[in-house]
């Protein structure tokens, strides 16, 4: 079975283990909302073409991919790293999930 991280939050050490799981670098954008960090994350390998930007203060992810895709969660609450596998960003209140695995399969289910 696949190790899994579990955060409470997406802070910078979900940073750093989303952008490990990718084997990329978490790299900060020239952008912020409110002087707090932004980062994007670009998967290469079978996942190449997708981008998460991930706005810690903002509690936000954006998800986009090759073509004209794209998916935005706001209010995130728990972000799980599943080793090898994938990312899986849950809402804060509600239910649903948005996860992106290394493969580049992005699903959102929102309820």
């Amino acid at each position: 079975m696949a190790a899994k991280s579990r955060f409470s939050q997406l802070d910078d050490e979900a940073v750093t283990a989303i952008a490990a799981l990718f084997g990329a670098t978490a790299e900060r954008e020239p952008y912020s909302p409110d002087g707090s960090p932004v980062y994007r994350v670009r998967a290469s390998g079978a996942a190449d073409g997708t981008s998460l930007v991930l706005w810690p203060s903002l509690r936000r992810v954006d998800v986009t991919s090759t073509g004209n895709h794209a998916w935005v969660l706001k209010n995130v609450g728990g972000v799980e790293v599943i080793d090898g596998i994938e990312v899986v960003f849950h809402p804060a209140e509600g239910r649903g999930f948005l996860f992106v695995s290394v493969t580049g399969f992005v699903n959102m289910v929102m309820g």
